[in-house]
């Protein structure tokens, strides 16, 4: 058995070996194509370094994506006359550069909280901040903001931005907070 095996690895060896001397002077450094190649009717032009079996198409790299910069956040405040949905004169002018500002910036949400100032009782306070932030969505919405971006909340007095005691005047209470992302 073992004689099996040695006579049968020396014959693999021997035609390894003769095999390859073979194939190296058929293809080898000094000939580019083997004799059958050149039989072929319509020969295969290979470029140094190329191989007709493994011809890969050139690789399409995908357009590269434009990044979207988002717009930076804006906020705003608009100030209202003593017990009313009106603003006040300066507010009245500053109100049409703030929506102006919104709509060319184009943000996907526009929130809009009212507040109130401390001179009526709180159940009054939080249905006039309502109705003062109310105005102003619908003004954003008339100046061409799409309605489904403009949310609306109503503080009241809850959140004075000037402290003071109950029933106090205070301009800068009466307030909308427009903050814009």
């Amino acid at each position: 058995m073992i004689k099996l095996c040695r006579s049968s690895l020396l014959l693999l060896v021997a035609f390894v070996v003769t095999g390859c001397s073979g194939i190296h002077n058929t293809i080898g450094p000094d000939k580019m194509q083997s004799d059958l190649r050149e039989s072929v009717e319509a020969p295969v032009v290979v470029a140094e370094g190329e191989s007709p079996f493994c011809k890969v198409p050139p690789m399409e790299l995908p357009e590269t994506p434009k990044l979207v910069t988002l717009p930076e956040p804006f906020s705003a405040k608009l100030f209202f006359l003593l017990d009313k949905t009106e603003f006040t004169a300066e507010s009245r002018v500053e109100s049409q550069e703030i929506y102006q500002k919104i709509l060319d910036r184009s943000f996907g949400e526009v929130v809009i909280t009212g507040h109130t100032d401390t001179s009526a009782s709180s159940a009054y306070n939080e249905a006039l901040s309502l109705r003062r932030a109310q105005k102003v969505r619908q003004q954003l919405i008339d100046f061409g903001v799409p309605a489904d971006s403009v949310r609306i909340s109503a503080e009241g007095e809850y959140r004075l931005l000037v402290s003071t005691p109950d029933d106090t005047v205070e301009v800068r209470n009466r307030r909308v907070e427009i903050n814009a992302r």
